[in-house]
């Protein structure tokens, strides 16, 4: 995973938007990513360090999967929140962490700027850099790795494994436009019923961690979820 520690700003290319005063933190705990520091949005990676301290880290895109403003009226105050794809370097694991399957840890990072005014800024900047630096392995998962979290739809073994270990059915996997059936994407509340277990408990999770905003757009949903963005 694409995290580095630094003791020292990098060179930036291209700095879409710094914020000064901005305070981090991590879960699992990191003494790496905790405390005050300037966050700089470059168009090559994300930037948070201490000069303070002289410690900091940097984030290439990829690793960053989600990235939202949370308005959440915890401890944390407003802040923007990412979720990386696997653990932060020098994590203080506790004992229930220990416990869990390896290949389900990721981190998370929230970013509390002096003034709230900044987020929506501060979200922009990152979902700009973010399309610029796209995952190269997106796509890549297997179907396996979808099952864990809904319920798939291909159960009729026209992609099955012996084809692909034959190497004679690699296409086949591969959906053009006109083969692109929407109903396979979870897009309404009714379409809930579809997640497993594990993913019911990501969702809940996200959900706990990124606040709507209390003002609903008019035609919006009774619960405001499936909103498009304006």
């Amino acid at each position: 995973m694409p995290v580095t520690l630094i003791s020292q700003l990098p060179t930036l290319s291209h700095t879409r938007f710094t914020a000064d005063r901005t305070r981090v933190s991590c879960d699992p705990p990191s003494d790496s990513a905790d405390g005050l520091g300037t966050l700089y949005i470059d168009e090559q990676r994300v930037v948070f360090f201490s000069t303070e301290s002289s410690r900091g880290f940097s984030i290439d895109y990829p690793t960053i999967v989600i990235h939202a403003v949370s308005r959440s009226t915890d401890g944390a105050g407003a802040h923007l929140y990412c979720q990386l794809d696997g653990p932060f370097p020098e994590s203080i694991k506790s004992d229930d962490s220990e416990e869990e399957d390896e290949d389900e840890q990721f981190a998370e990072l929230k970013f509390i700027p002096e003034d709230e005014k900044f987020l929506d800024d501060m979200f922009k900047a990152m979902s700009d850099c973010a399309a610029l630096n796209p995952d190269d392995d997106e796509g890549s998962g297997s179907e396996s790795d979808l099952d864990d979290i809904c319920v798939g739809d291909y159960q009729d073994g026209s992609a099955s494994g012996d084809e692909n270990e034959e190497g004679n059915d690699d296409e086949s996997a591969v959906q053009t436009i006109e083969e692109f059936d929407s109903s396979e994407f979870i897009t309404t509340a009714d379409d809930l019923d579809r997640l497993t277990p594990k993913g019911k408990e990501i969702l809940a999770h996200l959900e706990s961690v990124i606040v709507e905003p209390t003002e609903q757009t008019n035609g919006s949903n009774e619960d405001g979820r499936y909103n498009d963005a304006e």
